[in-house]
């Protein structure tokens, strides 16, 4: 099922401009994919495209046909051709493209003049295999439904990295990487992948339309906290549905009873978000995005602070046996990141180190509303202490 998905989308792909913007079938002759026909025989596939054309272009039975290996004629399908094929008569000359077996094939030129605008060149299209990685990753890992074909588009694309977690007095030297982008469209969403092979292939950005009901400074700060909790980049964070509401305190209906609530009506928003596959969280948010809160998943309270989820299970399931109290009845109150720091071999002794953008975990503060306990956690979320 999934490989004839990926198959459709490769070889039944949309008829492109190289703006990436979708011809109508009016504009040009849609292409053919005969998979009853199969010949590596050159002859044979001239034939078949020269019956092609008298049956459908209304060539003169007398039509002549020549083939020869692909130059550098433009190509809008995938896979890239193998032969074009000229077709003759009195009135008209015909130039198809076709695969090396002849199965696929679109005309390309009637007496010289294109039949479809000037579309990508052959050699600007991401290998197949790189398209196919996109289009497997999308639906196992994040969320692609399955069912529906994507556009796809591609292009050649620079960028540098390797520096992102690198501080003073830390010298450093960003990679430079060429590769490819794969964009996928569906309606208003789009899953946008970047890597220099398919090994390497990684999402970069993933937006939908239902996002854009929502005001830019609440988006925003929704797939920030969604992605420390994910413990994902924003711009994978996939908004999936929205839900006006009118919130009848501070706490956004979700406070507790230690908690001072500020009876107020907000005009807020109710957002499902989604990472990779399998994580979702619902989060409740004012207007202004100043007040928010995270409502309650299985195993887990509703919380304000953005721990990421996983380490939060870990958290909460030592603190209730420390604080011998059930998960519900738990709150983190605060969370801090800790450092890396770095000393110079040569400064005297009890010189403070200078922190780097490395992390290397948390401190994370529990109550039970009667006692509290600061935990130590590694980055993995194991517990190095409590006190």
């Amino acid at each position: 099922m999934l490989q004839h998905l990926v198959n459709s989308t490769l070889l039944g792909c949309l008829m492109l401009t190289s703006s990436g913007v979708a011809m109508h079938s009016t504009v040009a002759s849609a292409p053919i994919i005969d998979s009853s026909f199969n010949s590596p025989d050159p002859k044979t596939i001239a034939e078949q495209v020269r019956q092609d054309a008298i049956a459908k272009e209304k060539l003169d039975q007398t039509a002549k046909a020549r083939i020869e290996r692909v130059g550098r004629e433009i190509w809008m399908y995938n896979p890239v051709p193998y032969w074009k094929v000229t077709i003759a008569d009195q009135r008209q000359t015909l130039a198809y493209l076709t695969t090396q077996e002849g199965r696929f094939r679109v005309l390309m030129s009637r007496n010289g003049q294109p039949t479809h605008p000037v579309g990508k060149p052959a050699q600007e299209i991401a290998p197949a295999e790189m398209r196919t990685t996109a289009l497997n990753s999308a639906i196992a890992q994040w969320d692609y439904p399955a069912k529906h074909l994507p556009q796809i588009l591609s292009e050649k694309v620079t960028w540098t990295s390797g520096c992102e977690n690198v501080s003073a007095p830390f010298a450093c030297d960003p990679v430079l990487h060429q590769g490819w982008k794969i964009t996928m469209l569906r309606q208003n969403a789009r899953w946008v992948f970047r890597g220099e092979t398919a090994q390497d292939l990684q999402l970069i950005e993933r937006t939908s339309g239902v996002e854009q009901r929502l005001p830019a400074n609440v988006r925003d700060e929704i797939k920030r906290i969604a992605g420390n909790h994910f413990q994902l980049s924003p711009s994978v964070v996939l908004i999936t549905n929205i839900d006006l509401q009118t919130f009848s305190d501070s706490c956004l209906g979700l406070g507790d009873l230690a908690e001072t609530c500020v009876r107020q009506d907000l005009k807020g928003y109710r957002v499902t978000v989604t990472g990779q596959k399998n994580q979702q969280q619902i989060y409740r948010i004012s207007n202004n995005a100043k007040f928010r809160r995270t409502e309650a998943i299985a195993g887990l309270p509703t919380r304000t602070d953005e721990l990421p989820t996983a380490i939060a299970h870990k958290v909460f399931s030592t603190a209730q046996k420390d604080l011998q109290r059930p998960i519900a009845s738990l709150k983190i109150t605060q969370v801090a990141p800790t450092f890396n720091c770095f000393r110079s071999p040569t400064d005297p002794p009890n010189t403070p180190c200078l922190p780097t953008k490395s992390m290397n975990g948390w401190k994370v503060t529990v109550t039970n509303n009667q006692k509290s306990l600061t935990y130590t956690l590694s980055l993995n979320g194991s517990i190095l202490g409590k006190h």
